[in-house]
């Protein structure tokens, strides 16, 4: 049972900080505005696929360490405050980079700027675990779904909003100035989400670990993926269910190089996938509150399936703007509930002695998926966009089946669970 006496403090800034990161995102976005950037300084796909993938692999990276590290430790908002410090400095520091360097040294820029972002993810990564490890134990699974999906969709309606300025300040300024004036907007974003979230009010852990040690608890952790079939399950299938990341950074080329659609216009799908992002985002929640994080599950990868499939068609026949814009449509609505689906679904099979360690375990462990794109790029060079579709969207056909033998966590008719 939760303590609920900060319940709707918390819960409030919880989704204010939320709301920030969203918009923040917007003008980083892996599948959009990221690959338009390094599509400026490089002609490769395959760097053009591990950039899109480098912030998610950095966050996903030290969390078993993390994990590992925060265990037994009764308050750990001073931890994620003093990242948040870390991360707000290397932010500015791309912006430094990309305002001094600007079209004098493209490679210059392309390795500095992977540089400062890589590290700047991973001190995202270790302020991660502390974030879900105080979500776990000040908000009660029954409100995890509005957390997230609040979080999700104010954010994603900003984002949508963000689409129409992107275009114009795409248009206004030259490259890579004009990317440079975007991330100035999504560092503000990230200096207003850090902020809210430190006045959080967290209550000691009621862990019985009474002394945290760290090569104990990664032993502890490791044990985990030994111990516990059904977190192995789950590893296996968000492996799976990665496979989406062979192909989104490859949609929106497609678009400018093979369906005739400006570089500008492009961009505009941002609000495509934002609205995906917000369309069901509140179904996602309902079904994480009150039926089951598994169909959450099971329902976004449905509409991960429909992506590939679409652009595997739109080889064939080029189904226009509006049309293609389904594939960031529905890439948008698998994002939202593939994520809060895992991240609920871990946080409710845990408990309070292993959850730092649990999902610390599981995030580590996925971090190699984040580069499948990479391998999308490789396919795309030695086969073709065909291939990567049909690979992709084979891939999340399995996953659909496997998500079918995750266990089905009771919950019982309390305020918790």
């Amino acid at each position: 049972m939760h303590n609920n006496r900060f319940l709707n403090r918390n819960l409030a800034l919880g989704i204010i900080n939320g709301i920030f990161f969203n918009l923040s995102l917007a003008f980083l976005s892996g599948t959009t505005i990221l690959p338009l950037f390094i599509s400026g300084l490089t002609d490769s796909r395959v760097i053009i696929g591990f950039f899109s993938t480098l912030q998610g692999f950095g966050w996903y990276l030290p969390q078993l360490f993390m994990g590992a590290y925060i265990a037994g430790r009764p308050l750990v908002l001073g931890y994620y405050n003093k990242i948040s410090f870390l991360r707000i400095v290397l932010f500015a520091s791309c912006l430094v980079l990309i305002f001094t360097i600007k079209n004098s040294n493209h490679s210059l820029l392309l390795i500095g700027f992977g540089l400062i972002i890589g590290l700047y993810a991973i001190a995202s990564g270790m302020a991660g675990i502390s974030f879900m490890e105080i979500v776990g134990k000040m908000i009660p699974t029954n409100k995890r779904g509005t957390l997230f999906g609040s979080r999700m969709f104010f954010g994603g309606l900003l984002a949508v909003l963000a689409g129409p300025v992107i275009k114009v300040m795409l248009d206004r300024w030259d490259f890579p100035l004009n990317f440079g004036y975007m991330y100035c907007i999504s560092m503000v974003a990230i200096i207003m989400g850090l902020s809210s979230f430190a006045f959080v009010r967290e209550l000691p852990s009621s862990s019985s670990i009474t002394k945290p040690g760290f090569s104990r608890n990664l032993r502890k952790s490791l044990g985990l993926l030994k111990g516990d079939s059904n977190i192995r399950r789950l590893i296996i299938s968000r492996y799976l269910t990665n496979a989406a990341l062979l192909a989104i950074p490859f949609y929106i080329i497609m678009a400018t190089d093979n369906l005739g659609i400006s570089r500008p216009m492009a961009a505009t799908y941002l609000s495509f996938e934002r609205i995906g992002f917000l369309g069901l985002n509140i179904l996602w929640a309902w079904l994480s509150n009150r039926i089951s994080n598994k169909v959450v599950l099971k329902a976004s990868t449905i509409s991960a399936i429909i992506a590939p499939a679409l652009a595997l068609f739109s080889i064939y026949h080029n189904p226009g703007y509006f049309v293609y814009g389904l594939v960031f449509f529905f890439n948008g609505a698998a994002l939202s509930g593939t994520n809060m689906g895992y991240i609920n679904y871990l946080l409710e099979i845990a408990n309070d002695d292993n959850r730092a360690m649990a999902m610390g375990l599981v995030h580590t462990l996925i971090a190699p998926t984040i580069f499948l794109s990479v391998l999308g790029g490789i396919i795309i060079e030695i086969f073709n966009l065909k291939v990567l579709f049909i690979v992709t969207l084979v891939c999340l056909i399995i996953s659909y089946f496997y998500l079918t033998h995750l266990n089905e966590p009771v919950r019982s008719t309390g305020s918790e669970k």
